[in-house]
């Protein structure tokens, strides 16, 4: 692979070097890159954008295939590990979220303290979080009488 490496490059240096040197073979070129230059882009962009859809198609149904697999796991030992890795991941019909779905807490489900720690008289670690007190509403904007 090593030789053939260099010989490409020394072909391509010495079509550079001709090219550069020789005005009838700039003129050849010119004229047939020129001439379809609107065919070529279009022709790669389409190529471009067929293969990234193939692409995308196949990692999908990659994905798919997989997660029926682990769905079906036979194996009993193996059963209760996949469920619970499968319950965390996101379907495709959800909107996804950044956090995972056992650890989002509901605004009805959520307690507010005061904003002041309560004192620790114990020998426990304080704890890190501390909850946010409820904002009052905003009130009603009243336009100004004209």
């Amino acid at each position: 692979m090593l030789l053939e490496a260099a010989v490409l490059a020394f072909l391509g240096i010495w079509l550079t070097n001709e090219y550069m040197n020789n005005i009838y073979m700039q003129l050849y070129w010119n004229s047939l890159i020129g001439a379809h230059l609107t065919t070529y882009t279009m022709i790669i962009g389409l190529a471009i954008g067929l293969g990234g859809t193939v692409t995308a198609f196949t990692l999908w149904k990659n994905l798919r295939e997989a997660r029926y697999k682990l769905e079906h796991v036979t194996s009993p030992r193996l059963r209760g590990s996949v469920k619970q890795v499968l319950s965390m991941l996101p379907t495709m019909d959800e909107e996804y979220s950044p956090t995972p779905k056992h650890s989002t807490v509901k605004h009805s489900q959520a307690t507010f303290t005061s904003s002041t720690p309560p004192q620790n008289t114990s020998q426990e670690e304080p704890n890190p979080i501390q909850t946010i007190p409820p904002t009052a509403p905003l009130p009603d904007r009243q336009d100004p009488p004209s």
